[in-house]
């Protein structure tokens, strides 16, 4: 068997399923328009027997206002005929005698128009209550007729919508959806093509990110390094004599000897005034103490860290010292919480640097636990 009319074949089931499916779904369409037609029919029947309702409680209405009419006019004459009779059965001239059972038709007569006039008030309380349910019952009616025919207006939008799109396709001839279907097809593979394309991008993209910022960090790591070999250069070209050196590596190695509890932010030195400022970073409640005697001998103490979340202290020495022998000759100490100047004066006194710094920094770490 040929495969292309194999395939022609298959295209064409293809194309009578697609069509099968379209007229199912002309066929649901206009069931609903035949249901929305039928709500429709329905509504302007209800709408119908309501607007009679509404004319029939207008006529209940004026029968009503005129019978209060009457009986309003029959109750003004009830009065006006009760004050009469009060006034002569009140009033009697001398001249007039009136026989006595005149006098009693007259009782019973008033008294049975009392009769009258109470049966009168309470017809028209009665009257009163139908009439204010009626009227409440007609606004009742009113309102559900205004929300109907909101719900009439918003069905018929529907079905004009409806209709116009049944007309769309109605219109439709096979040939002419084959090509929005085939238009439709190609539009999709195109936008398959461009995601994958945009998702190659992105990939790409990433990747060189990732290439970027390796790169970076690279940099940055080289460029702290070069920033701390510059600072060190400078430094050490400051301290290219011996005896600056030699102050140098007595206040190092004093510094080492913390460990983790002391760190040597910035060292410089003041050529002008021969002055060497060092300033140090301390971390109170550190799990190493050292505190020194004035023989030098270093013993060790060890105390546990305190987690209590401190900030750290930055104590700062200045040392002056001789131009040409490097001999301790003054020097001040900030920040540092606590006094020092016996330290100072004994250091100087001996001429020991390296004690000024251990002994200082032991204080600070006391004085901050």
């Amino acid at each position: 068997m040929d495969p292309e009319a194999t395939k022609r074949s298959i295209e064409v089931c293809d194309t009578l399923k697609n069509e099968f499916k379209h007229g199912r779904l002309y066929i649901h369409a206009f069931q609903e328009d035949f249901m929305l037609q039928n709500q429709l029919d329905k509504l302007e029947a209800v709408s119908g027997g309501a607007a009679l309702a509404l004319t029939r409680l207008e006529g209940d209405l004026l029968h009503y206002k005129e019978h209060f009419n009457k009986l309003a006019i029959s109750f003004t004459e009830q009065t006006s005929k009760e004050k009469f009779l009060r006034a002569i059965d009140e009033d009697i001239p001398i001249n007039i005698t009136l026989d006595k059972s005149k006098a009693a038709n007259l009782r019973r007569k008033l008294e049975e128009r009392e009769q009258t006039v109470s049966q009168i008030q309470t017809e028209i309380g009665e009257v009163a209550e139908v009439a204010c349910r009626d009227y409440d019952g007609l606004h009742k009616t009113i309102t559900e007729l205004r929300s109907m025919l909101q719900e009439m207006d918003y069905m018929e939008k529907n079905y004009a919508e409806l209709k116009k799109a049944d007309d769309n396709f109605t219109g439709m001839t096979p040939e002419y959806t084959q090509q929005v279907l085939a238009k439709q097809t190609q539009e999709l593979h195109n936008l398959h093509q461009r995601s994958d394309e945009l998702t190659a991008e992105i990939e790409e993209l990433k990747w060189q990110e990732s290439r970027l910022k390796e790169s970076n960090q690279r940099l940055t790591v080289q460029r702290n390094q070069a920033e701390l070999q510059a600072k060190e250069t400078i430094l050490m070209s400051a301290l290219r004599r011996p005896e600056l050196e030699s102050a140098y590596k007595e206040c190092l190695e004093a510094t080492e000897l913390y460990q983790d509890a002391v760190g040597l932010e910035s060292a410089q030195y003041l050529e002008e005034s021969n002055v060497l400022v060092l300033k140090y970073r301390v971390l109170p409640g550190s799990s190493t103490l050292h505190s020194v005697d004035p023989s030098k001998a270093l013993s060790t103490r060890t105390t546990q860290a305190g987690k209590n979340g401190r900030k750290a202290v930055f104590p700062q020495l200045s040392m002056k010292l001789h131009p040409r022998s490097g001999r301790l000759m003054s020097a001040t100490v900030e920040n540092a919480g606590c006094d020092v100047k016996d330290v100072i004066q004994t250091a100087k006194t001996r001429n020991d640097i390296s004690f000024l710094v251990v002994e200082t920094l032991d204080r600070v770490m006391k004085a901050h636990p």
